[in-house]
């Protein structure tokens, strides 16, 4: 049986946790960047919503009571119109992007999360080892007690 020094015991362990500490500060991290996306998301959903609405709204307006001067504004109904929608356009585009980026930091998650349980099981695998390598040294010490005790009443009687 190869048992580790107490020192290189304590050093070995002591590597482990300290990677499953980086595991849980890159997990951290990544939560952190993924709340960060989906805010921002939330943020161009309630912009595309709100320009729809806009663009309803303009419709309602100038589709009704309005349309009554309409030849006289029409002009500037259609150039307000077409704001609306390219910005409408540009936002979804946008939204696109910031969805395929949440995505990503939902993917880093999930992948941080997997380093940490494996980091978390190498950390209990090598507290196993160096219990079991205690407990067997432990085992071993007692027996040589109990053999040099025998030897001892025999070399009496």
């Amino acid at each position: 049986m190869n048992l580790l020094s107490a020192t290189d015991a304590r050093q070995w362990l002591r590597l482990r946790q300290l990677r499953v500490q980086r595991a849980r500060e890159a997990l951290t991290q990544a939560q952190r960047e993924e709340a960060q996306a989906r805010a921002v998301v939330e943020d161009r959903e309630a912009r595309v919503e709100h320009g729809r609405n806009l663009i309803a709204e303009l419709a309602r307006q100038w589709g009704g009571a309005g349309c009554v001067g309409m030849p006289r504004w029409r002009e500037q109904v259609v150039a307000h119109r077409e704001a609306l929608a390219e910005r409408l356009e540009r936002d979804e585009y946008a939204l696109i992007d910031e969805q395929a980026a949440l995505a990503r930091a939902q993917d880093a998650v999930r992948q941080r999360r997997a380093e940490l349980v494996r980091a978390e099981a190498r950390e209990a695998a090598v507290d196993a080892t160096l219990k079991d390598q205690r407990r067997q040294a432990s085992q071993a010490r007692e027996q040589r007690a109990e053999l040099e005790a025998e030897d001892a009443c025999r070399a009496l009687h």
